[in-house]
């Protein structure tokens, strides 16, 4: 007699205590490597204010009596100043007023800002095929790896290129552990608590991020900022060892005997007995490929619509973020209800997702954003305290919103693909999410041009994504894929397969014999 692996865990425990020894380790390293280090340029690239220098002050060559904001109209002016006739407010250092990144120069400030999604954008496609193919610990213990190296030398850079070469590795790190972190966690467990490993993962994200505006405001020179973001992941460098592998891909790997021993560390530490039934193999004659997220229509359209709806999340999400400390106001405080409010929101996933499913929750989620924003770019841009308070009031909401919709997106995608190729689906997805992320430090600079266009943009690419959403399956309550053939079989669409060639056509018709057999 035979049993499956989601059989097994029902026996040996589906959200204990192993499952929380994981999520520990996991997510700690995720707080400090990940969250903090990930999220340091929202402050240590901000831009302070600027003011005349004394004896240039109120005369023909600068004259400005006051500080002059970001969003002011004559914030451009100095640009046509000697350079020794104005000066920063020294509230706060920066990459900025490090490396002069102003007038012509202040373009390179996005590109700081978003140099680690472009080395996301190239580990996590890498990643993902990795991934599936060896086995997610390995992926995870690299990323991880390479986020504390890069956190810990992007401390010491004289040079704007070095700086820039630390957040290109720290990114391609990221790329590595968050294609493989987030299946290897969902794989412990069934769909009954599936929801609850995303509400505890990101809890852990979420408090990260929070915590930075709180070591911002008591290090307000950025080299001692980043320092001390830096000795908070120096202990990943001990727990990353004890991050165990999955026994569902290790199973699907031909390693049966290396499965069932991870499976007996788990009922062990749970306190269960694991069943002496042999452990069901999935039928599996497809290899891992990027080419079988095209491998039929019904596959394509997922993937496609997982890359947009993706997209727009992470431009929004890190929009929004970063765009906080330009809202007016106290940014630390800004910065932090903008961080805080992932909390609610993440515990709202579970309570929602599991009773009116993900389709509805990601749709609602994306028109709140949408609304939320098109309110805030419809607020003048006069730093009067009744517009600061609207602004940022929107700017919570829309956090909200799409962190909601963040937390969704990780869980719906990981149900929508099979375990052969959940870290591809998943890293191919993140990917694109990679070049929302990116845009979005562009986009927020455009708060130069006017201040209406950030929300302005992403209020139209919320509309758009939720209307595609429309059009992905629901996976409430549904048991996880194990292979392309499982896949296949689900929904009442009829199939029109190798629309891209998967170079494994045999393969591909032994396992439609199987399956009408």
């Amino acid at each position: 007699m035979t049993v499956t692996i989601d059989e097994v865990f029902k026996k040996i425990g589906e959200f204990r205590r192993y499952q929380w020894y994981i999520i520990t380790l996991i997510g700690y390293c995720t707080f400090a490597a990940t969250a903090i280090n990930g999220s340091i340029v929202a402050f240590i690239a901000a831009e302070p204010d600027w003011k005349c220098v004394e004896g240039y002050m109120n005369n023909t060559v600068c004259r400005f009596n006051t500080s002059i904001t970001l969003t002011s109209k004559d914030y451009k002016a100095r640009c046509k100043m000697p350079r020794e006739a104005w000066t920063f407010v020294d509230d706060f250092t920066s990459i900025v007023t490090e490396y002069d990144l102003v007038c012509d120069d202040s373009i390179l400030l996005s590109f700081a800002q978003s140099a680690s999604w472009v080395g996301m954008l190239i580990g996590l496609p890498i990643g993902g095929l990795l991934s599936d193919k060896f086995g997610r610990r390995k992926l995870v213990f690299a990323g991880f790896l390479a986020n504390v190296v890069a956190a810990i030398v992007v401390v010491y850079p004289k040079h704007f290129l070095v700086f820039i070469f630390c957040r290109l590795l720290f990114g391609f790190g990221y790329g590595f552990q968050n294609c493989s972190s987030y299946p290897l966690m969902m794989e412990y467990t069934t769909a009954k608590y599936r929801s609850w490993l995303s509400f505890v993962l990101f809890t852990f994200f979420t408090l990260g991020v929070a915590t930075l505006p709180l070591i911002a405001f008591f290090a307000r020179e950025w080299r001692t900022f980043a320092l001390i973001t830096a000795a908070c992941a120096a202990p990943v460098l001990v727990i990353i060892w004890f991050i165990p592998e999955s026994p569902r891909w290790l199973l699907l790997s031909d390693s049966e005997d290396k499965a069932r021993k991870q499976l007996l560390k788990v009922a062990n530490m749970n306190k269960r007995t694991l069943p002496d039934d042999a452990l069901e193999k999935p039928i599996n004659l497809q290899r891992a490929s990027f080419r079988q997220l095209f491998s039929s229509w019904k596959v394509a359209k997922i993937t496609l619509i997982c890359w947009n709806l993706w997209f727009t999340v992470a431009h929004v999400y890190y929009g929004v973020s970063w765009g906080s400390v330009d809202l007016g106001g106290n940014r630390y405080l800004n910065f932090f209800l903008l961080m805080a409010v992932g909390l609610p929101a993440n515990f709202l996933v579970i309570w929602t997702v599991d009773r009116f499913g993900r389709k509805l929750c990601t749709i609602s989620s994306l028109v709140t954003t949408m609304v939320a924003s098109a309110i805030s770019a419809s607020i003048p841009a006069d730093p009067t305290p009744a517009n600061v308070g609207i602004r940022v009031t929107a700017a919570i909401i829309a956090k909200f919103s799409i962190g909601f919709c963040f937390v969704i997106c990780y869980l719906w995608t990981s149900e929508l693909y099979p375990t052969v190729i959940r870290s591809t689906g998943m890293s191919t997805s993140s990917a694109v999410a990679r070049i929302g992320s990116f845009a979005s430090s562009y986009v927020i600079w455009l708060i130069r041009v006017h201040s209406a266009l950030p929300y302005s943009i992403f209020a139209v690419i919320c509309l758009q994504a939720a209307v595609f959403a429309l059009f992905l399956p629901e996976s409430k309550g549904k048991a996880t894929m194990e292979t392309m053939r499982d896949l296949k079989a689900t929904g009442k669409e009829k199939e029109i397969d190798l629309l891209v060639p998967t170079g494994n056509e045999k393969s591909n018709c032994v396992e439609k014999e199987v399956t009408r057999n």
